[in-house]
């Protein structure tokens, strides 16, 4: 009785023990081994947010860290007991004797990671943050050796700081003037001997875009490096004016630490044309004589005025290349057509351009449009904006009008008498528009409707008997009188 009740136990641990070895063996083939971790992140240098002494940065809970354990998948582990500048990391990783560590992570195929460098992409464009900067910005990187799960971080880039201290800023941009220089794009980190290197997608601009507030300072995260050309720092203001600055000294951007640029004020710096504006004016005319910045901005001194003047022409086709504003357009005095549809254009302001007869604006976000000095105007094309209203009146010479597409709710053609073609309906949201009109133009909007039925739908006329002159018929006093 005794044996048999041992044979019985026997057998029982022997089914539990290849119970055991099934359940293992499955594990290593199904999940590649890994296994949940926890590292511990901590001084003297970590990422997210500057603390508020301006220096320090903290971990913020959810933020995610790229961790290689030797595997071929990089592995996500997120900050969850945050406490400043140290965080507990938890994920899944295979045990190893070493483990390199990145932050921020991304599975957009731009890292790459193991124990001897790092590649990564350090955006161009970043996303204004008042007293620090943006979330997945200030790469960082560290390395356990020893099995150890204790990981210190340390910053790859440098911080460029500048205060707020001009009005309406919507944009700020730091540029290399060396071309060969690079700030941000594709970068690459080798550990052993703790060098940075841009790759053939390295861009030497950093560009700040979002809500500036006036007295804020706000931060660059950039590339490292010895910048023996200098820099150069624009920003783009009320009214969508640009304003820059410049210096050939040599800088020098430090990983780990924080460069001044000082504050942003019309006082110091000078205003210039934006370099989308600037390049597209160059190659339409490039028989322009201006000299350009660094950064592809033209600055509005005396000697580049005189240039606009002296070598623009009297036409300008600016059509769909990525401009945001035109301002500056008022020292090309001499223009009589200017075409700058498909941009993205807010405001635009042609009041002293006087000469012009063809202004081609369509295809942008105007909100507002003033053309009433703009009396030598036959052809007004403005269609497919935000505009609520436009005032037309002082236009005696216009031909043809195209404002369809925006979110006006009346027109007043009375003043319009040489009108030959317009289109004024299909206003947004299905905005019913109220033209207004002489009885002796009924016929020719008739003929509008039939020629673009589309453009001009949603569409109300209020027809009004014309005076005796209306529409240059009849007689009109010319105010003379004989001297006999």
């Amino acid at each position: 009785m005794k044996a048999k009740n041992m044979t019985i136990a026997a057998l029982a641990l022997l089914l539990a023990a290849c119970g055991n070895e099934e359940i293992l063996e499955n594990n290593e083939s199904g999940s590649t081994g890994k296994v949940h971790m926890t590292f511990t992140a901590g001084m003297p240098q970590t990422r997210t947010s500057l603390g508020e002494d301006g220096h320090v940065v903290n971990w913020t809970q959810g933020d995610l860290v790229a961790i290689y354990d030797g595997t071929e998948t990089i592995c996500k582990f997120e900050a969850t007991e945050v406490s400043g500048s140290t965080a507990t990391l938890e994920g899944e990783a295979a045990e190893t004797d070493t483990y390199t560590a990145f932050y921020p992570y991304t599975d957009d195929g731009t890292l790459t990671l193991d124990n001897t460098a790092i590649t990564f992409t350090l955006p161009a464009t970043q996303t204004a943050t008042a007293g620090g900067f943006a979330e997945g910005l200030n790469p960082s990187w560290a390395q356990a050796t020893d099995g150890s799960k204790k990981l210190t971080f340390h910053n790859l880039c440098a911080l460029a700081k500048f205060t707020v201290e001009a009005e309406g800023v919507t944009e700020v941009t730091l540029t290399a003037n060396q071309e060969s220089d690079a700030l941000a794009g594709g970068l690459t980190y080798t550990i052993a001997d703790g060098t940075l290197t841009a790759t053939g997608s390295a861009s030497r601009s950093v560009t700040l875009t979002g809500t500036f507030t006036k007295g804020e300072e706000y931060y660059f995260v950039v590339a490292p490096g010895t910048l023996t050309g200098g820099i150069t720092l624009n920003y783009m203001g009320e009214g969508g004016k640009t304003y820059v600055k410049t210096t050939q000294k040599e800088v020098t951007f430090t990983a780990g630490k924080i460069t001044k640029l000082g504050a942003l004020d019309i006082a110091n710096f000078t205003e210039a044309l934006n370099a989308a504006f600037a390049n597209a004016v160059k190659e339409f005319n490039s028989n322009i004589g201006w000299k350009a910045n660094p950064d592809g901005t033209v600055s509005l001194d005396e000697y580049n005025k005189f240039q606009i003047i002296r070598t623009g022409a009297t036409f300008l086709y600016l059509q769909n290349k990525n401009i945001t504003s035109l301002a500056g357009i008022e020292y090309f005095t001499d223009l009589e057509t200017l075409d700058c549809m498909d941009n993205q254009l807010t405001t635009l302001d042609v009041t002293k351009l006087t000469n012009l007869t063809t202004l081609i604006c369509s295809g942008n976000q105007l909100t507002a449009l003033d053309v009433t000095k703009l009396t030598n105007l036959t052809d007004l094309e403005c269609n497919d904006n935000q505009l609520v209203s436009l005032d037309v009146s002082t236009l005696e010479e216009l031909e043809y009008l195209w404002c369809d597409g925006n979110k006006m709710t009346a027109l007043d053609i009375t003043n319009n008498a040489y009108l030959v073609d317009l289109k004024c309906g299909n206003q947004q949201d299905n905005q019913q528009l109220t033209l207004t009109l002489w009885d002796t133009k009924k016929e020719f909007w008739d003929r509008m409707l039939d020629r673009h039925s589309d453009e001009n739908s949603n569409v109300t006329t209020n027809v009004i008997e014309a005076p005796v002159n209306a529409d240059h018929d009849g007689y009109e006093d010319d105010g003379e009188t004989v001297d006999w």
